[in-house]
């Protein structure tokens, strides 16, 4: 398995990373604030990553992969919406995405084995 692959959800996390700091400043307005998260998620590189991935991947991995980028979206439109981390909204959103991007890892560790073998 090329690096590039764990890149993807490196990238996943620096997204995910960013969108919470960007939560928590300051903001104008709350239309100022959505659109400061979705710049943290367009500028995290996940986009691109996830691109480069599923190019590249088993369908097994590109599935998941799906899951936890889709996931990470979901993370994206709460915090957009107005919704803080300390919502249970934002709480139930991450945790959807860390149980995606557990799983993302296990498909990963399998396809990196195989490989292995």
């Amino acid at each position: 398995m090329e690096w590039g692959r764990l890149d993807c959800l490196v990238a996943f996390r620096r997204a995910h990373e960013a969108m919470r700091l960007a939560a928590d400043e300051n903001h104008a307005s709350p239309q100022v604030r959505g659109t400061r998260i979705r710049q943290a998620f367009q500028a995290s590189g996940c986009d691109e990553a996830r691109e480069r991935l599923i190019l590249t991947a088993t369908e097994d991995v590109a599935t998941a992969i799906d899951a936890s980028y889709h996931s990470l979206r979901e993370v994206r439109e709460v915090l957009a919406s107005g919704r803080g981390i300390t919502s249970a909204d934002y709480h139930a959103a991450r945790e959807a995405h860390g149980d995606a991007t557990r799983a993302a890892r296990t498909v990963l560790r399998r396809d990196l084995s195989s490989q292995e073998a």
